[in-house]
């Protein structure tokens, strides 16, 4: 199976037919395993869920739910990917959770 993906595709997992977007980079999915969040038609308010929008997907990309998949081992299908500036969004969100925040 070829499970050549791309950061800011969006894929469906066979299993449960859940949406996933992939966020890291192109070097990292060559390995066969990505980094991917959940994609949900809705979601409540948050800093971490972010809309996403393809020409076929809308919805909000889950931003606090990361998790490392091997594609490898995954039926999966792309339905499409999103746009640079939305990755960039994106990946920011998930970056500050990570920021060094220096206690006084």
């Amino acid at each position: 199976m070829d499970c050549h993906v791309e950061q800011g595709d969006i894929i469906e997992l066979e299993t449960n037919r859940s949406l996933v977007l992939i966020l890291s980079k192109n070097f990292f999915n060559k390995t066969g395993l990505s980094i991917v969040c959940p994609i949900v038609k809705k979601a409540a308010a948050d800093a971490l869920h972010i809309p996403v929008q393809s020409d076929i997907v809308q919805g909000t990309a889950l931003c606090e739910q990361l998790k490392t998949m091997d594609l490898e081992r995954r039926h999966f299908r792309k339905t499409g990917s999103i746009s640079y500036v939305q990755i960039q969004e994106i990946t920011d969100a998930v970056q500050s959770i990570f920021d060094y925040y220096p206690y006084g």
